[in-house]
């Protein structure tokens, strides 16, 4: 089956990849979060539900990024798709063909 139709048919996510249990990436989201705890629970309530709000903000902003980055290299890929499969005028004529 196709990638297209796949996509089609929902079977493809980028953005449900499955995250591989002691990867560098899960490293550091275990020890962002154990700080994370850390400093809420040294906060005063009110201090707390700020840094939760700047949190959220920061996870929204990231999200950003990652669409846009992937949406950059989808584009990437496929331009360099269309140069490859489009009219090359090099220096030198093709061979004839037989």
């Amino acid at each position: 089956m196709y990638v297209l139709e796949k996509l089609w048919r929902g079977e493809i996510s980028p953005m449900e990849r499955p995250l591989r249990r002691g990867s560098e990436y899960h490293q550091k989201i275990v020890e962002i979060c154990g700080k994370m705890d850390a400093l809420l629970e040294a906060l005063p309530p009110a201090a707390k539900a700020q840094v939760e709000e700047l949190d959220d903000l920061k996870t929204d902003l990231s999200l950003l990024a990652e669409k846009d980055s992937f949406l950059y290299g989808f584009r990437m890929g496929a331009r360099t798709m269309l140069d490859i499969l489009g009219e090359y005028e090099g220096q030198f004529r093709d061979l004839p063909e037989r």
